[in-house]
């Protein structure tokens, strides 16, 4: 027998069992202090790294194929989420990588 998690349930799956268990009779809860758990354990969460690789052709980013999640030029998608990468080349006497990471 398998345990499902949260994760394993979809968007209708989890907001059905967040407000079956926020509506119940017996051992009633806050909404308030249940939406602080699932923060919590939103913050303890693992997280997934991918690897992507890739050339960079005439200013565009190309990914290598297969990739572990669906990319484009200059282009990878995470669920609803696009993401264009920009990239700059860096030429000599500009600011250095790590001086930009250290004025933020």
């Amino acid at each position: 027998m398998t345990k499902e998690t949260i994760e394993d349930l979809t968007t209708d799956e989890f907001n059905q069992l967040v407000d079956g268990f926020i509506a119940r009779e017996d051992d009633r809860i806050e909404p308030s202090t249940f939406l602080k758990a699932v923060a919590e354990l939103e913050q303890k969460r693992a997280v997934k790294e991918v690897e992507l690789t890739g050339v960079m052709i005439n200013g565009q980013i190309i990914f290598d194929t297969p990739a572990p999640l669906p990319v484009g030029a200059n282009t990878v998608y995470v669920g609803d989420l696009k993401m264009t990468l920009k990239l700059r080349v860096h030429n000599p006497g500009d600011i250095e990588p790590e001086e930009l990471t250290s004025a933020a």
